[in-house]
């Protein structure tokens, strides 16, 4: 699946907080996602109609910084930084683009969950998933036009870690559940870009 968007999983959400406090809590989600060295999550994304799943992937990101590389059931893709390299399941071609910060924020959870710095309003409440006391973040945008309508991000109270995403997309939303989370990994600028010599013959095509 390649857009990250999500359906409400939550009870009751308990205390309301100041939007400063939201805003605390994203810059030290953001720092344990982006400031120390590579991340490896493994996840499973839910795509829903209203209430209704519609679709279902599983699969692992490894992020540094703006770079990643993510391997879902359906596709494989790496992004660099400025270049993105896209190969689906069993194909014999590469895409190759240089996406905007648009696509990229469906894509990267980093980026997702950054956005309250560039033209969104947040507010926090609290609640618990899966057992774990956490932070429940809503992301809307200030001006129309934005990509994604609502977003909230649910936080693990103990270590700021992210549990779950989800995103309003076009009157749909995807849920981002992260199913394990690890930072502080050593990972190689390679990871980022397309391996061509372990797919000889892949055909190569620029989208540029």
């Amino acid at each position: 699946m390649h857009k990250i968007i999500f359906t409400i999983l939550l009870s009751a959400l308990t205390l309301n907080v100041s939007a400063q406090s939201a805003r605390k809590v994203l810059d030290n989600t953001a720092a344990r996602m982006t400031k120390s060295g590579g991340v490896k999550a493994q996840f499973k994304a839910t795509q829903f109609s209203g209430t209704t799943p519609q679709s279902e992937t599983t699969g692992t990101m490894l992020m540094n910084g703006s770079s990643f590389q993510m391997v879902t059931d359906e596709l494989t893709t790496w992004f660099d930084g400025k270049t993105q390299w896209t190969m689906m399941k069993n194909s014999s071609e590469v895409n190759i683009s240089e996406p905007d910060e648009d696509d990229l924020a469906g894509m990267n959870p980093a980026m997702l969950v950054g956005l309250y710095k560039r033209g969104f309003n947040c507010r926090m409440t609290k609640s618990t998933l899966r057992g774990r006391a956490t932070y429940v973040v809503h992301l809307w945008p200030k001006h129309k036009g934005s990509e994604f309508s609502d977003i909230y991000v649910d936080i693990d109270q103990a270590n700021y870690n992210p549990l779950c995403i989800r995103a309003k997309h076009e009157g749909d939303w995807v849920r981002l559940s992260i199913l394990s989370f690890q930072n502080g990994l050593v990972l190689e600028p390679s990871t980022f870009t397309f391996p061509k010599k372990d797919y000889p013959n892949v055909e190569v095509i620029d989208l540029r």
